[in-house]
């Protein structure tokens, strides 16, 4: 691996990656809301999650399903197309997976936004889309069918990402690939 290729595939995937897009989106579609941090009240309790994340999620509980789903969107092309550069110049090394990875911590932790970012699960999504679309597809489907039965949003979206390591290695046969 060349490091004169590796560095900038990680620099620009962290300038992409910590573009924010729900504070774009929040500000052109409802300046005057202030997206920076939710409160939501936990079902048949009196508890609260609070959280000062400021992502896709955010902005669909502040603004509705249509921005949140929009701010999804372009969170994983963030990610997704610096790392499909990286992989249509660079195929036979994995500096897109470099680029991916960097634009997740740049999603996570922005520093001009005072290292206060989203949870970093759509610029994921993005890479693996690049990784594999089929395997991303299957696997966050097969993530959902395990986490439904038990009621677990984090079951449900954290699922696919662990499944996708199995999957990558049944496709590849490799476990650096």
């Amino acid at each position: 691996m060349n490091p004169w290729i590796a560095l900038p595939a990680a620099v620009v995937g962290y300038a992409f990656g910590s573009i924010s897009f729900a504070r774009v989106v929040a500000r052109r579609v409802a300046p005057d809301e202030d997206i920076t941090s939710l409160t939501i009240g936990v079902t048949g309790s009196e508890a609260h999650i609070h959280s000062q994340a400021i992502s896709a999620t955010t902005v669909r509980l502040h603004l509705g399903a249509k921005w949140g789903g929009l701010t999804s969107l372009l969170d994983m092309l963030k990610a997704a197309l610096p790392a499909l550069a990286f992989r249509i110049w660079q195929p036979e090394a994995p500096y897109y997976l470099i680029a991916a990875g960097m634009a997740t911590v740049g999603h996570i932790w922005p520093i001009q936004h005072r290292l206060k970012g989203g949870r970093g699960m759509s610029p994921i999504l993005g890479g693996m889309f690049v990784l594999d679309p089929l395997g991303t597809v299957l696997t966050n489907l097969a993530g959902t069918l395990v986490g439904l039965p038990f009621k677990d949003i984090f079951l449900i979206t954290g699922a696919g990402i662990v499944l996708m390591i199995p999957w990558i290695w049944f496709r590849t046969h490799d476990a650096v690939k």
